[in-house]
């Protein structure tokens, strides 16, 4: 097996930090250490705090995109997809919680950064897409007998998705919240 790179484990301990501890409460010190490299090595790969935190934008991007490669198959009619979308997400909430803490963060930086929203903007915008083509498609919405365009319904979906993902994060004791992304299958009806 391949040793990682340098700039693979920078990467890797960055997106670990951030999920942990947060961005604000993240050095890069803390990550040198975690990735057992010089602080100086993160500049010479990522430039700066901030370009580290645009891989790690890619990073957050990436692991999603994988997750919905796993789930969805080609087969599946549009109700199966958008079904399966929830039992992903409750999934990832229930097994792998640093893809959304690490997704709120970067959600909460880019209100303040213009490169981060703009690189945040396109992933959210890539997964509303997506959500679009594979479930609400026009068949679909005309055989719901919706009066809102595709891509409205899609982006209310996605909403409702990411917004009861971070209600189970502020509130991991609550088990019913995650149990409630179930109740958003009410739009295939």
């Amino acid at each position: 097996m391949l040793e990682r790179s340098q700039q693979e484990k920078i990467l890797d301990a960055a997106y670990a930090c951030i999920a942990r501890d947060g961005y604000a409460q993240t050095s890069l010190r803390q990550i040198a250490q975690e990735a057992g490299v010089a602080v100086s090595q993160i500049s010479y790969h990522y430039e700066n705090k901030e370009g580290l935190l645009l891989a790690v934008v890619e990073r957050a991007a990436t692991n999603y995109h994988a997750y919905m490669q796993a789930y969805l198959q080609p087969h599946m009619s549009p109700r199966e997809k958008g079904e399966c979308f929830i039992a992903l997400y409750q999934r990832v909430l229930e097994d792998d919680q640093e893809l959304f803490r690490v997704l709120y963060d970067l959600a909460g930086l880019a209100l303040w950064s213009e490169p981060f929203r703009l690189r945040v903007r396109d992933v959210f915008g890539a997964i509303v897409e997506q959500i679009t083509n594979e479930v609400f498609t026009e068949d679909l919405v005309n055989d719901l007998g919706y009066q809102h365009a595709p891509e409205t319904l899609a982006s209310l979906f996605f909403g409702g998705l990411f917004g009861i993902a971070l209600q189970a994060l502020l509130e991991p004791e609550n088990k019913e919240i995650v149990d409630s992304l179930s109740a958003l299958s009410v739009v295939f009806k």
